[in-house]
């Protein structure tokens, strides 16, 4: 903006101004004034110089004040994001700037730290390619505040929001106190996968990535860059190259993909594939990791995901190929908490560094499971058994039966 200052012949308060003082100075030489007339001449001069230094300042203030405005109307936020819950049937068209290289939109909660956003540098043989619309953030650090009261991490909730928000007045939890970590698997199989999802935003809750979130956002982000058109017929395979779990366009986390706004997607992809608290020696995934594997992102994704066993060539498999009381090998393989365990106990021996406790879900045929070195937290909440938190700090475990819930002993993958 350009303010100019000059001054014009046709300047009206100049002139006034003028006037009045070399009507003052006749008069006063000249000595016909009386004491009267002076001081009203000299009041009509202080109003006139009033009049001068106001008026322009008032007017700079409206047109800043406008200005602001302008600016405020710009940055009004989303409602949904500012803990006002949306409707669960909301649907968004596909924005006009999405595009595969966005990122999420979910600012960062306080004290994490994206680590490694790309891709692994050493990938096991046996790793599977990554879908081009996974947006997967491999590890983030969780750095928790000195305010932080508890640290809870929930199992499984696959869309039993009812239960975990009974959970969470069960244990009394306070958003601005208390901290949330999901161990993945927010959606599919029960009722409200949305509204569970935004109660998680609404709560400021960190998360890993589950299989099934997975699922979720590759559809969605599918139909972000190509269009919901483009996902037809519902037979056809999405094509995202050799992964683990190929697509069809009419897989049964569609719907759930569909009803998602974008502040419920971009707080999706921004669950990392692990989550690491370095200061307690946790990390937090879904699935597992692979106890060869040196460093925490050199781990398959999909593995991290959906492991549960550890077959007979050592490789990570989602198949449960071991019983859920079997804690040794057995010719098919072993659970992969069993070997993680011997090696922490060999590393013990040897005196050397402490071993980092992995916080899991995924494995609900197991349910709770306590190890020295590993966590189980999935406890079946879906299929009518439990919903399980943990607090980090104290050590203490809370659950909620799932009465409402049928009773079931299947898993589907």
């Amino acid at each position: 903006m350009t303010i100019t200052n000059n001054k014009t012949a046709q300047d009206p308060f100049a002139e006034s101004i003028e006037k009045a003082i070399v009507h003052l100075h006749h008069e006063h030489n000249s000595r016909y004034i009386s004491r009267k007339r002076l001081t009203l001449t000299l009041v009509v001069v202080f109003m006139i110089l009033s009049a001068a230094a106001v008026i322009p300042t008032a007017l700079y203030c409206t047109q800043r004040a406008r200005s602001g405005n302008d600016n405020n109307d710009a940055d009004l936020t989303d409602p949904v994001s500012s803990h006002t819950r949306a409707p669960i049937s909301a649907t968004h068209d596909k924005p006009a700037d999405a595009n595969k290289d966005a990122r999420p939109n979910t600012p960062a909660q306080p004290g994490l730290q994206i680590i490694n956003s790309t891709a692994y540098s050493h990938p096991p043989h046996y790793a599977h390619a990554v879908s081009p619309y996974s947006k997967l953030t491999y590890l983030a650090l969780y750095n928790p505040s000195p305010s932080d009261s508890r640290l809870f991490v929930m199992g499984d909730v696959h869309g039993c929001l009812q239960e975990m928000n009974d959970l969470l007045t069960q244990v009394r939890f306070q958003p601005a106190h208390d901290v949330l970590i999901l161990a993945g698997d927010m959606v599919f199989r029960g009722e409200d996968s949305i509204g569970v999802i935004r109660r998680a935003r609404e709560l400021g809750a960190l998360c890993v990535r589950g299989n099934h979130d997975d699922k979720v956002i590759r559809l969605k982000s599918y139909e972000y860059e190509h269009g919901a058109a483009a996902m037809m017929p519902e037979d056809n395979i999405m094509p995202e190259g050799n992964v683990g779990d190929p697509l069809k366009f009419g897989n049964k986390h569609a719907p759930i993909a569909r009803n998602l706004s974008r502040a419920d997607y971009d707080y999706l992809v921004s669950c990392p594939l692990m989550l690491e608290i370095p200061s307690l020696n946790v990390v937090v995934v879904h699935g597992g990791v692979d106890p060869a594997v040196e460093n925490l992102t050199d781990n398959d994704p999909w593995s991290v995901m959906n492991m549960r066993d550890m077959n007979k060539d050592n490789e990570p498999t989602k198949e449960k190929l071991v019983s859920k009381d079997v804690t040794e090998s057995v010719d098919d393989g072993q659970h992969w908490t069993t070997v993680y365990e011997k090696q922490a106990g060999v590393k013990e021996k040897n005196n050397s560094k402490s071993t980092t406790t992995v916080v899991y879900g995924h494995d609900a045929s197991r349910g709770l499971v306590f190890g020295n070195n590993t966590i189980g937290m999935d406890s079946g909440c879906v299929y009518g058994r439990k919903l399980s938190i943990y607090d980090i700090k104290s050590k203490q475990l809370n659950q909620l039966d799932c009465i409402n819930r049928k009773q079931s002993e299947a898993e589907e993958y």
